[in-house]
């Protein structure tokens, strides 16, 4: 039971979560807001959220009463929006996949270690991270390329504007790409955009691939 209601979130439609997830952080409807309005926090003190033009780092010197220079002004609140959808979305079904890593080590291999006299951190150093090393290379080169090819809920939840402090820090590249193609009618400046990032791909894979070589264990 557990484990659907962690992974229901990544199984959700992209399009409707993430259209949830902006009217939640909607400046003035959304239920961020209103719950920090009935903390007692000034209306004309509320964050905009994915609308706020400073960056977050500011935000927090001002709070704290400290001037922060705009150029280390920090990200902006919108792309906080966007990673916190990516943490709600993914957390959970990492933890599936990790689950099923864990599933997959011998309990025997643990029962002799313990009577060999290792000690936890023995256990987790020796068996557990090298046992389930595939599943974790797994996770991270799937969260790095889908770093690259993210679209859909930054589109929908910056409801397709480059938003963002100092300028577009919501911008992706599949979303330049889009951009480019659709509103620029850039066509071949897109399409050499769409094989430069499939090149960096590709790279990133093969050093992945590279890296990963004595470190991976696949039993």
């Amino acid at each position: 039971m557990w484990r659907i209601l962690y992974f229901l979130p990544y199984v959700t439609v992209t399009v409707a979560s993430a259209a949830v997830w902006r009217t939640i952080f909607d400046p003035l409807r959304g239920v961020v807001n209103i719950a920090l309005s009935g903390l007692g926090i000034a209306q004309e003190s509320l964050p905009q959220w994915i609308f706020e033009p400073t960056g977050v780092n500011v935000l927090i010197g001002r709070w704290l009463g400290i001037e922060v220079p705009a150029w280390a002004g920090g990200p902006s609140l919108a792309l906080v929006v966007i990673i916190l959808y990516n943490i709600w979305v993914y957390v959970g079904y990492n933890t599936v996949i990790y689950l099923a890593g864990l599933g997959s080590v011998p309990s025997e291999m643990y029962e002799a270690a313990r009577i060999d006299g290792a000690s936890r951190w023995e256990l987790l150093r020796h068996i557990t991270i090298p046992l389930v090393s595939p599943t974790t290379y797994f996770l991270v080169m799937m969260g790095v390329l889908g770093t690259f090819r993210a679209f859909n809920h930054v589109y929908v939840i910056t409801a397709g504007q480059t938003l963002g402090f100092p300028r577009g820090t919501t911008m992706t590249s599949s979303i330049l790409i889009f951009k480019q193609f659709w509103e620029g009618h850039r066509f071949g400046y897109a399409s050499a955009l769409a094989f430069i990032l499939t090149g960096v791909m590709l790279s990133l894979t093969w050093i992945q691939n590279r890296v990963s070589e004595g470190r991976v264990f696949y039993g």
